[in-house]
């Protein structure tokens, strides 16, 4: 076994988002980046095909309820209903990305 465990900061979470609502083709994925990234918090977003997003943070529960609240106080970003749970963190992980 050649992995080494990263070690994370001390209450580090990873929760995954799914966004309903006018979230894509509006730059949503980037400001959930731009928003992420400063706070070094890892992840991604990306679209689905139903037109919802899904997102997962990875940092402190203070910093990922950080990017939430900014998110929501987007004017062009209409996030109609949210949904969240907690997920294993992910120790490789070293960036905040968009998949396509």
């Amino acid at each position: 076994m050649g992995t080494h465990k990263r070690e994370l900061p001390p209450g580090t979470i990873r929760k995954e988002f799914h966004f309903e609502g006018n979230v894509q083709n509006i730059g949503f994925r980037f400001e959930v980046q731009s928003h992420s990234k400063p706070l070094g918090i890892t992840g991604y977003a990306k679209n689905n095909d139903d037109g919802s997003v899904t997102a997962q943070l990875q940092g402190t529960e203070k910093n990922i309820n950080k990017v939430i609240k900014s998110l929501q106080n987007i004017d062009r970003i209409q996030i109609d209903s949210m949904t969240e749970k907690e997920i294993p963190l992910d120790y490789n992980e070293r960036d905040f990305y968009i998949m396509y």
